[in-house]
């Protein structure tokens, strides 16, 4: 299929929200804001299904960053540097796995992009686009700014959102309970040491 005929399969789909007012400037931006809403919908679903697809993988990673990087900071507190260095060096590998991980994930919600800017070249590329102080701008530089606000607004809500409210509750059973241990914790358990507890016959 050419990219000519995706864009005409994808035409009835994108241009409805244009039409939906007699005001060309409003009709606009709530034609903007559906293929951004569109784009990132689909593209949050899909890296959802990749994240689910190697669902073991991503827990593994994320267990060994957090096992080490919690022995680690448990090592600080007994002054074991030794340990400590051993455990930081694999906790920082895991760390940058996991990291690079994520950023391939967060690549895969990005594949709606490209056919969200084509179809607008597509429809609206003779359209010349006046913004003051800059003069003539592409679609590209109107679409872009509005796809990254959308997004942005859509991770605000997808905790009050049922279908991704459930994904990040079944990410969080995947990758397990254990929580990292900051350095101020370690200053905690030695402000309720066993020598500052109030004797059982005092409570």
């Amino acid at each position: 299929m050419t990219g000519q005929a995706i864009f005409e399969f994808l035409d009835p789909w994108m241009i409805w929200a244009f039409r939906l007012t007699d005001n060309p400037y409003l009709g606009f931006a709530l034609g903007i804001f559906w293929i951004c809403l569109v784009a990132t919908v689909l593209g949050e679903l899909c890296m959802a299904g990749v994240y689910f697809l190697n669902a073991r993988h991503f827990a593994k990673m994320n267990k060994d960053m957090v096992s080490h990087h919690n022995l680690s900071v448990r090592a600080i507190g007994v002054k074991d540097k030794g340990a400590w260095k051993a455990c930081n060096s694999i906790a920082n590998d895991a760390f940058g796995k996991n990291f690079f991980a994520h950023i391939a994930l967060f690549a895969s919600s990005l594949w709606m992009v490209p056919f969200g800017l084509g179809w607008l070249f597509y429809r609206f590329g003779a359209v010349d686009f006046t913004v003051p102080f800059l003069g003539q701008v592409g679609p590209s530089f109107i679409f872009i700014p509005a796809y990254i606000l959308t997004r942005f607004l859509f991770g605000k809500a997808k905790p009050w959102l049922p279908v991704f409210r459930t994904i990040r509750r079944k990410i969080k059973e995947n990758e397990g309970d254990e929580e990292m241990l900051m350095f101020s914790d370690l200053m905690n358990k030695s402000d309720t040491s066993p020598g500052d507890r109030p004797a059982a016959g005092n409570a």
